[in-house]
């Protein structure tokens, strides 16, 4: 619900703050009092064009904000473009003169196209503004929906219905897949086999490659050993046949000293470990060969290797398990056929199923729509639209997620005319007072919480007037009902009375906004039923008007 209203500068409102309640709230004052430009700075705050006119003479800016008490729908539609919101909902809208218009809510601007969507959900402008909910034929459905309490045949449907448009998205998916079937196929196989003939094996490319360089080295390491068995043994003054010398040398001087014992046997210990290494060396470099076949299988294998993970994996777990996805995906794809036949099997029980309930829904729609055009009249006649016709029009149409049925609500307000689309309907008058028929009877089902009725009493008096604050009454026991007129029969059954004065101060003209109490009520209704020249007799009047919508 709207609960401050707040305007700067806006044609003769220097600076306006207005609380509103629930309920009905009503607004009288004279002609040029400024009550019209209310609507209209409501108007901006659901996405209506600010036009730099309305900037008050002498300002440079206009500015006009509302504060809401929000929905869930629309807390959670504001979260999901970041704007976070806890409870209350601001929403500003700024003009300056030949300058770019802003939105803001919540003091993030925001789009036109956003906030006109949030305002939907939050503001039914009633009279010639465009975002009136009753005007969007999308929501005729709905309503009549709401009205044959068809909530849980809907639910229980559009279950069905989902299911059916799953299978049939699954379904598509299933055959474009065949199409491609024996490629595909062929394709899998391929990888399957190319990576079960490598055969790879744990730390195989690690001994492959040690391997690879063991036997690229072959010739030079058979070059080395020979070398060092020479150096030991085999050459003139070889290593060995000079510690032979060394070693008698030292026997000899042992002779002398027995205390080089210890170090000669270290010396006798070298020599047999220098032995040692010569015959290792030996049998080593006997043992180097070179295979120049080995050495291709070896390179062979590691480029098979190095292809595998290039293609599959990097490590050898990567590749086992791309291995078992695609042959699990090769098995699916064999025993699609199974698959395609249960598929088209439950998509024909599932559309039986929606096309009978989409039948029964159309049937309590048509049942609704003749009872609701019925009670619809009745109203019309009761405001004075006795002429009128209205019809609640259902086209079939393919199924989708409301069943067969296109609905919109047509209507004819003069005898002989034809009946057009509620949207093509001219008079603002005649459009407030079909509004108020159709909140009537949907009041409970309707989920736009504030209802602003502009030109609700044109043309009308007397009975008829009553009859429509009495609706209106009704109306605001679901809804902020918030109604501009100008007369008493109707501003009588108001819970809120807000008057709006004219004043002139230092040659300047400014808008008042006054709470009426009870007293100041019965002035404002004698003023409305006498005019200017208000006398005892006028305000006695007054008082039984107001004692008689309060009895509502």
């Amino acid at each position: 619900m709207l609960k401050v209203l707040r305007v700067k500068n806006l044609a003769l409102m220097e600076d306006l703050t207005i609380d509103f309640d629930n309920g009905l709230t009503v607004v009288t004052g004279e002609t040029g009092a400024g009550k019209s430009m209310i609507v209209e700075a409501i108007a901006t705050l659901s996405g209506s064009r600010m036009e730099d006119v309305l900037i008050r003479s002498g300002k440079n800016f206009a500015e006009v904000t509302g504060i809401f008490g929000a929905k869930s729908s629309v807390l959670k539609r504001l979260k999901k473009s970041g704007i976070e919101v806890d409870s209350d909902l601001i929403i500003r809208r700024k003009i300056e003169r030949n300058k770019r218009q802003h939105a803001y809510i919540n003091d993030q601007i925001v789009s036109l196209n956003l906030l006109k969507e949030i305002a939907r959900e939050m503001i039914d402008l009633i009279g010639q503004y465009e975002n009136q909910s009753l005007f969007n034929a999308k929501n005729h459905l709905l309503l009549l929906d709401s009205f044959a309490g068809l909530d849980d045949l809907k639910v229980e449907y559009n279950r069905n219905y989902g299911e059916y448009r799953h299978l049939q998205t699954k379904l598509e998916n299933l055959l474009e897949t065949m199409r491609q079937k024996d490629e595909k196929m062929d394709y899998l196989k391929y990888q399957i086999a190319e990576i079960e003939k490598a055969n790879l094996q744990p730390d195989e490319e690690e001994k492959l490659a040690s391997e690879k360089e063991l036997l690229l080295s072959s010739e030079k390491r058979s070059l080395l050993s020979t070398q060092i068995i020479t150096s030991l043994y085999e050459a003139d003054g070889s290593v060995i046949e000079n510690l032979a010398k060394i070693k008698k040398l030292f026997d000899d001087l042992c002779k002398y000293d027995h205390n080089l014992n210890k170090m000669n046997e270290r010396l006798e210990a070298s020599i047999l470990s220098i032995d040692d290494v010569y015959r290792e060396i030996s049998s080593y470099q006997s043992q180097i060969e070179f295979s120049q076949q080995r050495l291709d299988d070896v390179l062979d294998k590691l480029d098979v290797i190095n292809k595998i993970k290039k293609k599959y994996g990097k490590t050898l777990q990567e590749i086992n398990n791309f291995l078992g996805g695609i042959k699990k995906e090769l098995m699916l794809i064999e025993t699609q056929d199974e698959e395609l036949n249960n598929i088209k099997e439950r998509i024909v029980e599932v559309e039986q199923k929606i096309t009978s309930q989409a039948e029964e829904l159309s049937i309590q729609r048509r049942k609704a729509a003749g009872t609701l055009r019925k009670r619809i009249l009745e109203l019309l006649l009761q405001l004075g639209m006795k002429k009128a016709d209205f019809e609640i029009r259902l086209t079939n149409r393919d199924i989708c997620e409301n069943g067969k049925d296109d609905v919109e609500f047509y209507i004819s307000t003069n005898p002989g005319e034809e009946l057009k689309p509620l949207r093509k309907i001219a008079s603002g008058g005649e459009v407030s007072r079909i509004t108020l028929s159709l909140k009537t009877l949907l009041s409970s089902i309707d989920q736009i919480p504030t209802i602003i009725f502009d030109e609700v009493d044109t043309g009308i008096s007397g009975r008829i007037a009553e009859a429509v604050g009495h609706l209106l009454a009704k109306v605001s026991k679901q809804h902020q009902i918030i109604c501009i007129t100008h007369l008493p029969q109707i501003s009588v059954f108001a819970d809120n009375h807000i008057l709006v004065q004219k004043e002139i101060k230092d040659k300047e003209t400014f808008t008042r906004i006054v709470k009426l109490d009870r007293e100041m009520r019965k002035l404002e209704i004698a003023r409305m039923l006498g005019g200017k020249e208000i006398t005892e007799k006028t305000m006695e009047h007054a008082a039984e008007f107001l004692e008689k919508g309060q009895q509502k």
